[in-house]
């Protein structure tokens, strides 16, 4: 079965809050408290948030579709560290029944195609340092912690951030 690649929609908001919650269940298990994984839900105003964000050009992103069904997505921007060049990479998540099939290198590569001829120079991402498993995604693809670390959310949780220089500035 294959996947196909797409730049995210607005109407696809309600899906990717769906696949968001979804994986955040499995990916931070053992990681953020069980209850708060449980009471995880979509809800109305992160959709209308989501799909504005993605019509205004706020986010911009890319999703993921197996059998006319979104798997997966990726939402990128401006950085949002003052002091950080280039885009950042906000989010990327595929669902647990998609890990290690190539849908996450897939958008991740989409996602950088698009960073890259937005001229960037460089990509930036923030993880918790906790997920060792996005963690080795990451550096596998090629990105290094730029040695910067935050604490930051509720439950405050440590996040490593993370650089990738791009085409004609590495």
């Amino acid at each position: 079965m294959s996947f196909h690649i797409r730049t995210a929609l607005p109407d696809d908001a309600d899906a990717i809050e769906t696949v968001r919650m979804a994986t955040w269940r499995v990916a931070y298990a053992g990681v953020m408290p069980r209850s708060l994984l449980d009471g995880l839900e979509v809800r109305p105003e992160q959709v209308r948030a989501r799909s504005e964000a993605l019509a205004t050009g706020s986010a911009s992103g890319m999703v993921a579709v197996r059998d006319g069904l979104l798997q997966g997505f990726s939402l990128y921007g401006p950085s949002r560290d003052d002091d950080i060049p280039g885009m950042e990479v906000y989010a990327l998540y595929v669902l647990p029944a998609e890990f290690s099939t190539g849908m996450g290198r897939a958008l991740m590569t989409a996602t950088m195609e698009e960073i890259t001829a937005a001229g960037c120079p460089e990509a930036g991402l923030w993880v918790l340092a906790e997920n060792a498993r996005a963690r080795r995604f990451y550096e596998r693809y090629g990105f290094t912690p730029s040695g910067r670390t935050v604490r930051r959310g509720d439950p405050p949780l440590d996040e490593v951030h993370y650089r990738l220089p791009l085409a004609g500035s590495r």
